[in-house]
């Protein structure tokens, strides 16, 4: 139905008509005027009107066949059925940049703007036009997320319209194109020509080296391909896929590489910055398209920069293979070999901690206790060794992250149903199946807070080619045979085979004792006894010489027997010797330092004098959050110990002994993190690093330790940190500088 006119003549009285008709004119004529005006005319609208005067209504209509395909003209068609061109199906443009070349310059290979759109040019269109902004569909796209790929200067990209509406292009992809330049030359019969050898531009690769990548025609060519699968080529049948992309201006490049040939898996996370690449199960040799030499099997993580594995609830490194397969996969953490190694380790330094007891020698602290007896850093309940073995048979709950971070804090070691084994401390595990090596060019230094325990089951060795040093702030021992006789029936065997033997007591007393004889020969020259009071020479019979000061006397229950061929007694006479002057070491690290306890409040700056202070070890680090310090370090259940308390004095001092400052220093680097002052409702932690002997404060650290705002400045970056000084100087704007910085002063 393309048009409906309707007339209609009222049924009014013959007077009534005739009136109208007097006034009006007559009514066939009225209405013809007025469908005249309206461009409704034509010998049918007569019909019409004389229908509608015998019934009062008639209309006119128009219409085409129902089997007609109708469209309606739009405004501005001009009469054609589409207003303007339609692009049916896809198109092929290149990327351009913005003065409208295909030619990267330098490193400028990239044209869009702010919303990822860039600007092709069509291959119909003249070389100086240029599209509008044409967006680039993207594999995943959302908030936040999704994958992101923008083509560059100079790439074929594939282009749809949508509801091939020519002015909504969209790109949907990439293209490759142009001539590679190896495989056969094309010829009219579709075979190889004469002579004709398609693998000759691939011969030339080698492991380092790739070949046949370029392009005969302008273009861009595949990184990997298919083209080449013979040994005498590349050895690529196409099995190499994945994602490569390009530096800007450069050559280098970054890469995630999948190969797919049979029996010879392989997965590479490259980047060729720094040589950095990860790559996992059949290792290669490969130069872009070209599969080389085999380099090994199993995983390769490696750079030419610096690396660093971090593991911040602790790490396993175990040559022990566990099952892992698509039927039967072992836990992550499974030890079983390191743990069965660490109970021998455990049993070791017990027997021969036991044995150095009975053989009146130094115990190991690693087996009988560090901190205190049968206590250690990691374990209040643990020597180091057994805590060590407690922390890598560690046995979590797998039913959640909670309930497994809980077992973790607790320690928990016995197997549960739904239990997985995981380390109960950030620590760093190594076991190894066959030998663990450790070699260096350079130095190898090792170093720990607490103990260093080194044991095997057979022998041990320290070989140097230099000079070896033992020292130690406290005793040594050296405890040989404690099991059986070594070779050649020694237990202990110190020999020098070129200058002397030094062995002195610089302190006390030197003692040699043996069972047997004790043998002191010279054999070429002389043995001297000397001493500054008396030498004494006794036996088990009573027999004695003592030569005490100047006297010399000689006593025995029985004969004295003296032969000689010739003896003379001669007048008095002395022969002075001179002895050693032992030294004595001084401590060079300063212990000198004093704790001022401030209240914030106050405006003087200085805690209420007699208000009762301690510090405090507490048994475990505390939690800071947003810098808050948890009310639970004011219990007393919560500290491990109270290594000195006391009251404030006048000046807000707390008064500390030497002593009391040696245990203070020695606790804060045992528990770091862990020593804190407590006075009232205030805590600070103790640390080297928040004490200071600069005589002109100001650094931002010093502002926050002296105001309490940061408990723990490791928790904080930088930024934090100058943020919460910022604030603590506003809002303590009322004290003078001075105040402050005698705050400051510890």
């Amino acid at each position: 139905m393309l048009r409906v006119t309707s007339v209609g003549v009222n049924n009014l009285p013959s007077p009534a008509v005739q009136a109208l008709a007097e006034l009006f004119g007559p009514i066939p004529e009225l209405l013809e005027e007025a469908l005249h005006e309206r461009e409704l005319n034509g010998e049918d609208m007569a019909l019409v009107i004389d229908q509608a005067r015998k019934s009062g209504y008639a209309n006119r209509f128009e219409a085409i066949p129902a089997d007609v395909i109708w469209r309606p003209q739009l405004p501005g068609s001009e009469g054609r059925s589409h207003p303007k061109p339609t692009a049916p199906g896809a198109q092929s443009a290149i990327v351009i940049g913005p003065d409208g070349n295909d030619q990267p310059s330098g490193a400028d290979e990239l044209y869009c703007d702010a919303l990822g759109r860039v600007r092709i040019r069509y291959h119909w269109q003249d070389s100086g036009d240029a599209s509008c902004w044409v967006r680039v569909a993207q594999r995943t796209a959302g908030g936040g997320m999704g994958s992101q790929f923008l083509p560059r200067i100079g790439q074929e990209v594939l282009v749809q319209f949508i509801e091939n509406d020519i002015d909504r292009p969209l790109v949907i992809g990439a293209l490759y194109n142009g001539q590679g330049e190896g495989g056969h030359a094309p010829t009219p019969g579709g075979q190889p020509a004469e002579g004709d050898d398609p693998a000759a531009l691939f011969k030339p690769a080698s492991d380092h080296t790739p070949s046949a990548q370029g392009n005969l025609a302008a273009g861009n060519s595949p990184v990997w391909h298919g083209a080449s699968s013979g040994t005498e080529g590349h050895s690529n049948a196409a099995a190499q896929w994945g994602v490569r992309t390009k530096e800007f201006g450069g050559s280098g490049y970054n890469q995630l590489l999948f190969d797919d040939t049979d029996a010879q898996g392989r997965v590479q996370l490259r980047s060729t910055y720094a040589g950095s690449e990860l790559t996992l199960g059949h290792l290669i040799h490969a130069a872009d398209n070209y599969r080389g030499s085999l380099r090994g099997q199993g995983a390769e993580l490696r750079t030419d920069a610096y690396g660093a594995v971090r593991g911040g609830a602790g790490l396993l490194v175990s040559s022990y293979v566990v099952a892992h397969s698509a039927g039967l996969r072992d836990p992550v953490g499974d030890n079983a070999a390191g743990i069965a190694l660490m109970k021998q380790a455990v049993k070791l330094g017990e027997t021969f901690s036991e044995a150095a007891v009975t053989h009146k020698t130094v115990a190991l602290a690693s087996s009988v206790g560090s901190v205190k007896a049968g206590a250690s850093s990691m374990s209040e309940k643990e020597a180091p060794l057994a805590a060590m073995l407690t922390a890598v048979s560690g046995m979590v709950g797998a039913a959640d992250l909670d309930t497994a971070r809980a077992d973790a804090g607790a320690r928990k070691t016995l197997p549960e149903d739904g239990s997985l084994p995981h380390s109960s401390d950030p620590i760093i595990a190594i076991s190894a199946k066959a030998g663990l090596g450790v070699t260096a060019a350079g130095a190898v230094q090792m170093s720990n807070g607490e103990t260093l325990t080194l044991m095997s089951g057979a022998d041990t060795q320290f070989v140097s080619g230099g000079q070896m040093r033992v020292n130690s702030g406290q005793a040594i021992g050296v405890l040989g045979g404690a099991v059986a006789p070594g070779a050649d029936g020694l237990g202990v065997q110190m020999i020098a085979a070129k200058d002397a033997i030094d062995v002195q007591a610089q302190a006390d007393t030197l003692t040699v004792q043996a069972r047997d004889e004790v043998n002191v020969i010279s054999a070429n020259a002389f043995v001297d006894f000397a001493a500054a009071k008396s030498i004494s020479l006794s036996t088990a019979g009573g027999a004695n010489i003592t030569i005490d000061g100047g006297n010399v006397t000689v006593q025995c229950p029985g004969k004295m027997v003296v032969r000689a061929g010739k003896k003379s007694f001669s007048p008095a006479t002395q022969l002075s010797y001179a002895l050693p002057q032992q030294p004595q070491y001084e401590r060079h690290e300063s212990m000198d330092f004093a704790i001022k306890l401030l209240d914030i409040s106050a405006r003087s700056g200085i805690a209420l004098a007699g208000e009762a202070w301690r510090i405090v070890v507490l048994s475990h680090p505390p939690e800071l959050t947003d810098g808050r310090i948890p009310d639970y370090i004011f219990s007393d259940e919560e500290w491990q110990e109270v290594i000195v308390e006391g009251a404030v004095e006048a000046d807000g001092s707390a008064s500390l002994s030497s002593s009391d400052k040696e245990r203070v220093v020695s606790a804060s680097r045992l528990y770091p993190g862990r020593v804190w002052v407590i006075c009232g409702l205030t805590a600070m932690p103790v640390g080297l690093s928040n004490w200071t002997d600069q005589g002109s404060p100001g650094n931002v650290r010093q502002i926050l330790d002296s105001l309490n705002v940061a408990p723990d400045g490791r928790i904080a970056d930088q930024n934090h940190i100058d943020f919460l000084a910022e604030w603590a100087k506003d809002a303590y704007e009322e004290m003078h500088a001075s105040t402050l910085y005698k705050k400051i002063k510890l």
